[in-house]
């Protein structure tokens, strides 16, 4: 049950002030922080409800404290620890979205490397063209492949496989 009691000093300035109650001998200091609940400041003369604690020095203190006849505010946000608990949970969601983008790259790297070689200008690339032979093939239609393409156009002569002159032939048919 919370004793009652009658604010009679306040520094606004420090944020703290005393009680004084009929069940209680001497004043008992209160820090505005146990009213961090109210909608409003104390002021002197308010009626405070509060738990009684006597601290290690033998000094009485008021805790949980509320002024009669002011509403208590509503919760606004979080408290401490739940935006602590809340920031950890975030950095663990970030972590396996990170996780999980990693591992999707490493399995789809082949395929991916794939399409790049395909892309890349014959003079860069080092295949092995084993099993083709230049066999007086000249237009894009006549190939079956990218890679067929690329020999004929670094090996074969009189090829018309690479229109624009960029080292990369057949590319509207095979080599896009």
């Amino acid at each position: 049950m919370k004793t009652k009691g009658k604010l009679i000093r306040w520094n606004e300035d420090r944020g703290f002030g005393f009680i004084k109650s009929p069940k209680v001998k001497g004043d008992i200091f209160i820090h505005i922080s146990e009213l961090r609940t109210m909608s409003r400041r104390p002021l002197v003369n308010d009626i405070i409800f509060f738990d009684l604690v006597t601290e290690k020095n033998g000094k009485n203190k008021a805790i949980n404290a509320l002024i009669e006849g002011v509403t208590v505010k509503r919760t606004q946000g979080k408290t401490k620890r739940q935006k602590k608990k809340s920031g950890v949970v975030n950095q663990l969601i970030f972590l396996s979205i990170i996780l999980i983008l990693i591992v999707v790259a490493y399995k789809s790297y082949p395929a991916w490397s794939a399409k790049v070689v395909e892309s890349l200008p014959v003079n860069l690339v080092k295949e092995d063209f084993s099993g083709f032979q230049c066999r007086g093939k000249q237009y894009c239609s006549e190939m079956t492949s990218c890679k067929e393409a690329r020999f004929y156009l670094k090996n074969c002569p009189n090829v018309k496989i690479d229109g624009n002159h960029d080292g990369v032939p057949c590319e509207s048919q095979w080599c896009n």
